[in-house]
């Protein structure tokens, strides 16, 4: 890839905000942005020309509202905007005089041990500001490899080979059935009698649905609804849909309203939460104190 012949950066920057005004289906595309930017339309014109030139593919094709980004286009901006994110948290981060640390974590992380943790980091005598993206298994280690975040919080049978990690804590998976439910009962229900009740899960990329699913399609286990995140979950249970399967840390406590929780973990095959980060991040202080702060917070639920 040969040297960008500009500010790639601010380029991006322009190429993103064109996309935004495209996006929205309307005619002037470009005279919008440009207003936006405060820049003459040619100018705007020959920083996406630049940008094509450099791709070396079209990045925009069709006009007026028949305007869209091409593949390649849309592969530039999906990158670009990470770029452009991520220049302006160093910016805020050098600016502010914070120490920074970006995580990945599941959601079962970002509910209940960061909000602590954010707390604790900022109130330090060399504070530490905390940038959380949402992203478990595959994606959160992706991350971490690629070094678009400092550490990741991921949850697996073993933590992942060529990274440093470090044991947070087993999960507890618990099985939510509606309170008026004949599983809702004190027995712990059965592999037989949690796949005979239509399951409310998340999407494909869940662990908890793979790991869910492994043991309990073999018993006919099928999938009713699919959801994203606990609370629309747990809406349908109360709804009397169906039963999910929630994995929380241990010592955490679920919403029982209008529901019943059997910690089936025994059940299942084992699965536990490892804080991961390269081995070059690992050893920075910064990596260091969030890394210790994790670990003392999981073990004090």
């Amino acid at each position: 890839m040969p040297v960008y012949p500009g500010d790639l950066l601010l380029h991006l920057e322009s190429f993103v905000a064109l996309l935004a005004n495209v996006r929205r289906g309307r005619a002037g595309a470009f005279e919008r942005t440009a207003r936006e930017l405060a820049i003459d339309r040619s100018v705007l014109r020959r920083r996406i020309q630049t940008l094509r030139d450099w791709a070396g593919a079209p990045l925009i094709e069709g006009r007026g509202v028949e305007m869209r980004p091409t593949p390649a286009g849309t592969r530039l901006e999906e990158h670009g905007t990470r770029l452009v994110t991520s220049a302006a948290q160093l910016k805020a981060a050098v600016s502010s005089g914070q120490e920074q640390c970006v995580i990945a974590c599941t959601g079962t992380i970002t509910t209940e041990l960061l909000p602590s943790v954010v707390v604790a980091l900022e109130k330090r005598p060399q504070p530490v500001r905390l940038i959380i993206r949402r992203a478990g298994g595959q994606a959160c280690e992706a991350l971490v490899r690629s070094g678009e975040v400092d550490v990741g919080v991921v949850r697996a049978d073993e933590p992942p080979r060529g990274l440093a990690s470090r044991h947070l804590a087993d999960d507890r998976l618990w099985f939510v059935v509606p309170a008026r439910h004949p599983l809702a009962g004190p027995t712990k229900p059965t592999l037989a009698q949690m796949a005979s009740v239509p399951l409310i899960l998340f999407g494909e990329t869940s662990r908890t649905r793979a790991r869910v699913m492994d043991r309990l399609a073999p018993h006919g286990a099928s999938l009713r609804v699919e959801v994203d995140g606990r609370s629309a979950a747990l809406a349908y249970v109360r709804a009397g849909v169906g039963a999910t399967f929630l994995s929380l840390l241990p010592g955490h406590a679920l919403d029982v309203t209008r529901v019943r929780a059997h910690d089936v973990t025994s059940l299942f095959d084992r699965s536990a939460f490892y804080v991961i980060a390269t081995k070059q991040r690992w050893s920075s202080p910064v990596v260091t104190d969030v890394v210790s702060m994790l670990t003392q917070r999981s073990q004090a639920s």
